[in-house]
């Protein structure tokens, strides 16, 4: 079974047993239609829950797991993550992208130069930032169209505009 983070727990609300979540995920709507979660540390050491209640016009957004019923149950699972199984996915809309699809792709730029593998990609307010690594050394690229020219998630190829001082060797 294949399960993708969605969120994670940040913290807990009221005594009902109220999680706060941290989405992971571009929309806050899909919590709404989900009957049941993953919970824990990594995709690998998880437990299944249902989900009782789902309250969005908070920040974060408080999420009630039927199996967890006060705040003591709420604190023991505080820092893990909220995973769903991978028919659970709301699909990208054009040139949007998992992460999971975009770590371990190849960068290579539009001179056909090898750049590096992506190994990280960090969420910033204004655009992801990709860190592309290469010989051990870490480069960060913004991923915007103005350097992102090709993204093929099927071969793992992705394919970058550099300008002078992007990549430094």
């Amino acid at each position: 079974m294949n399960l993708f983070a969605v969120g994670k727990i940040v913290g807990y609300f009221g005594v009902k047993g109220y999680l706060k979540i941290l989405p992971t995920t571009h929309s806050l709507q899909r919590f709404i239609n989900l009957s049941q979660v993953y919970v824990g540390s990594s995709e690998h050491v998880v437990a299944r829950y249902t989900v009782g209640d789902v309250l969005i016009s908070h920040k974060p957004l408080l999420l009630k797991l039927k199996e967890v019923s006060n705040r003591n149950d709420a604190i023991k699972i505080k820092d893990q993550f909220i995973f769903v199984e991978e028919n659970e996915l709301l699909k990208p809309k054009k040139s949007e992208y998992f992460v999971h699809e975009i770590i371990g792709c190849e960068v290579w730029s539009t001179d056909d130069e090898f750049v590096g593998m992506v190994e990280e990609v960090y969420k910033m307010k204004a655009q992801d930032i990709w860190g592309i690594r290469k010989a051990g050394k870490l480069h960060l690229i913004p991923a915007v169209k103005e350097f992102i020219k090709k993204v093929d998630t099927k071969n793992k190829r992705i394919v970058v505009r550099l300008i002078e001082g992007l990549i430094e060797e």
